[in-house]
């Protein structure tokens, strides 16, 4: 009796084990890194140079987007992913480009631009909480907080500040609850990968960005609404 007890015990502790090795190994897989995704071309260095097929969604993991080409093809919205390593910067052209010179982890990362008009969102292939992402300026908002342009004005100072929004829905309805994360105040200015936690979201099926920000005009913000993500659904390392 005492033998088929410890035996019961042992094959309950093996589905436990492998249960949890499962579940790490689908949680895994909801990571978008967006290393699948093509680049074209390989290594643009400029944004004129992408060529973007709106008819069918960026994948990865279980998120997806779909980029939209706004003004008569003059820019991109949405997401655009990208390798580009280097961090100069000349003028828009040069926006997709991470400050942090390349992706957090592998090659692919991911610029986004929010042009307040278009409404592009990242959607979940089945609803979950997102644990979170790493972020990052981009080298035309971080050059426009830290060096000033034509037309934000001056360079950041004491009381600026240039806020990452985000937020997520279930079904069509706004969840009750945001996450704020500062891409620059002041002097400080984000450029190196940074763990942003989303969890607070709860469940949703859709992501939703935008900004906020001192720096503002007649038609919003000044500032370049742009930032960069990678590892979109991971835990922080």
């Amino acid at each position: 009796m005492k033998k088929s007890i410890l035996f019961v015990a042992a094959l309950a502790l093996v589905f436990v084990s492998c249960k949890k090795e499962k579940a790490e190994e689908v949680e895994d897989k909801t990571i978008a890194t967006f290393e699948e995704a093509a680049i074209s071309p390989a290594q643009a260095e400029s944004y004129l140079a992408y060529t973007v097929d709106t008819t069918v969604f960026l994948e990865s993991g279980n998120y997806q987007v779909q980029q939209t080409v706004a003004y008569g093809g003059t820019y991109v919205t949405g997401a655009v992913v990208t390798n580009i390593t280097n961090t100069e910067f000349k003028d828009y052209t040069d926006a997709y480009k991470s400050a942090a010179g390349g992706a957090f982890e592998g090659k692919n990362y991911v610029v986004w631009y929010e042009d307040g008009f278009t409404g592009n969102a990242i959607k979940l292939k089945a609803p979950a909480t997102v644990a979170g992402m790493y972020v990052c300026n981009n080298v035309y908002a971080y050059s426009s907080m830290k060096e000033g342009d034509a037309i934000a004005g001056e360079p950041f100072g004491e009381g600026d500040y240039f806020t990452l929004i985000i937020t997520g829905s279930l079904e069509g309805k706004d969840v009750n609850a945001k996450v704020e994360f500062d891409l620059g105040r002041g002097t400080n200015f984000v450029t190196e990968w940074t763990y942003v936690d989303l969890s607070k979201l709860g469940k949703i099926d859709e992501l939703h960005f935008a900004f906020e920000g001192s720096r503002t005009g007649d038609w919003g913000l000044n500032t370049p609404t742009y930032f960069c993500f990678d590892n979109l659904g991971a835990k922080k390392k």
